[in-house]
């Protein structure tokens, strides 16, 4: 049988990958990156995005099933952009359905999750469970997924099987998944965080037991069904917590409030995938968590990442700080230094840029105003600013780069973007070089066709950046922020954190260090709202 694996690269679907092969199956990978852990002689790789169907239709050609795991599957992704989660988790999967339909392939095998369950008011589920409306995006993107699964085997003969994961764990672990984040934390020697007693459990699952779970799903008994697949014992988080505390790192556990939109605990059957399909979980957490261990301590880590940034304000530093700090806490192994690129780059550059910014915003907006137009919009001025910066930055930021010696840089301030890419282009730097960007206009200060990869915190952005710096050199990414930036936020806890009344309308006025806008008069309107407690 030809499978197609969406998502092949990933996490679950590399070790899907895995047991696809071993069974005899030939596996054609869809993903946007090829599989680090299969050759090309092993797999057909075919390189495209979950929501191009022209790309999924020519990938599908030929085959006999599809098993669709692609998703945005980090929790606090789809909060920090639902948009993109409902694009990719429901609106992919329709796509994924729709090439499967025109392809005329038999059978669609649809990566699902147990957090179904979440709103059902009964503690313990199985497939008869009625599923309830979610509160949480996450499921209401792959509810959604499910949905679109049913109608097409009604309307189109599209046969499907959903498979809704437990939570899974072992070698090749994403770095946000739970167990990955308290190794992280551990290995750093940092606290371990535990949302209220830590009590609530979940139903874990081995991926590699996973993984043979998901081949299961091929079988033609599984036409058209549901099946849980997850562990047979309940863990709770605190007992993960001890278990890092015991084999990896001493580093002290602290509990913080519990979350709201959690998953609860429920305790979920996966009796029918036994009955029906002959599949179980038979790893325990005790020995999964020893594997996973083994990996992690021979994985290879890349040593060096140096991360430019710019002190003209927090809009480069503070990303900076986070991605050092994300950095450092996903690959413990890893070397990670936070060096200002503009005074890098000499005395001349720093004196014109940090010191003339300081003046325009200070004492003369306007003057800021002209210089960003000619820049941003006349290209002869821009070509002079170009020459200009790299002329006198080059020499200082190349002895910077020599001096640390890294891996791969990661630029946050758009005037060393524009000399690395120069340098790359120039193939005087053979270091690659990632452009994080977290601003939405103004692209041209930001990108540069010399750049390897430009990370975009606003989707918005990823066409300008590629009318740019060329197709395919954008990627939308989470935004390098505190970390707090992503949790669920209280209202009433948020009043009482600054000490104002419960019941008076609060309005906050946010001016960054530019300045820009009328703040007064931001403040003057929110001030004339009756009642109002006004925050600057």
């Amino acid at each position: 049988m030809r499978v197609m694996v969406t998502g092949g690269s990933g996490f679950i679907g590399s070790h899907v990958v895995d047991k696809l092969l071993a069974a005899g199956h030939q596996v054609r990978l869809f993903d946007l990156a090829p599989s680090p852990y299969r050759s090309p002689e092993e797999v057909d790789f075919r390189a495209g995005d979950i929501t191009d169907l022209d790309a999924l239709l020519d990938a599908a050609e030929s085959c006999d099933a599809i098993v669709h795991l692609a998703a945005v599957a980090d929790v606090n992704h789809v909060v920090a952009d639902p948009a993109k989660a409902q694009e990719v988790n429901s609106e992919g999967t329709l796509k994924v359905l729709e090439a499967a339909r025109q392809a005329g392939v038999k059978r669609v095998v649809y990566g699902s999750t147990i957090w179904a369950y979440s709103d059902c008011p009964e503690r313990s589920v199985d497939e008869d469970t009625r599923v309830e409306p979610p509160s949480h995006l996450y499921t209401a993107t792959k509810l959604a997924g499910e949905h679109y699964c049913k109608s097409y085997a009604e309307l189109y003969e599209v046969e499907y099987t959903i498979l809704r994961f437990g939570i899974p764990y072992g070698p090749r672990a994403r770095d946000a998944t739970v167990l990955a984040a308290f190794c992280a934390k551990a290995e750093a020697g940092e606290r371990l965080t535990v949302a209220g007693d830590g009590s609530q459990s979940r139903r874990f699952v081995y991926v590699e037991d996973l993984a043979d779970g998901v081949v299961s799903g091929l079988r033609p008994e599984a036409a058209n069904r549901v099946y849980n697949l997850t562990g047979e014992e309940d863990t709770t988080i605190l007992q993960i917590a001890e278990a890092v505390r015991d084999h990896v790192a001493d580093s002290g556990i602290v509990h913080t409030p519990g979350r709201t939109g959690d998953f609860g605990s429920k305790e979920v059957s996966s009796e029918r995938a036994q009955r029906e399909l002959g599949w179980s979980a038979g790893t325990r957490f005790a020995e999964g968590f020893r594997s996973y261990l083994a990996w992690r301590r021979a994985r290879p880590e890349r040593r060096k990442v140096l991360v430019l940034t710019a002190d003209i304000g927090e809009g480069h530093d503070l990303p900076a700080r986070a991605l050092a700090r994300d950095l450092t806490a996903d690959h413990p192994g890893s070397e990670v230094e936070v060096v200002d690129g503009l005074r890098a780059m000499g005395r001349v550059v720093t004196a014109i840029v940090r010191d003339g910014s300081w003046f325009a915003f200070n004492w003369f907006p306007a003057l800021f105003a002209v210089q960003y137009f000619l820049i941003n919009r006349v290209a002869p001025t821009r070509w002079i600013a170009l020459r200009f910066t790299y002329r006198f930055g080059a020499r200082g930021l190349l002895r910077a780069i020599r001096r640390y010696d890294p891996d791969v840089i990661i630029s946050t301030y758009p005037g060393t973007t524009l000399v690395l890419g120069e340098l790359r282009l120039r193939r005087r730097l053979d270091v690659p070089v990632v452009a994080a960007i977290t601003d939405l206009a103004g692209l041209r200060f930001w990108a540069h066709p010399g750049i390897d990869l430009h990370t975009v915190t606003h989707r918005e952005s990823s066409e300008e950046v590629e009318a740019i710096a060329g197709p395919g050199s954008a990627r939308w990414a989470r935004p390098p922020t505190a970390p707090e930036f992503f949790e669920p936020a209280s209202r009433a806890e948020a009043k009482r954190s600054f000490d104002l009344p419960a019941d008076a309308p609060a309005i906050v006025v946010s001016g960054g260090g530019w300045g820009i806008g009328d703040l007064v008069g931001a403040v003057e309107t929110a001030l004339a709202v009756p009642d109002s407690i006004v925050l600057c």
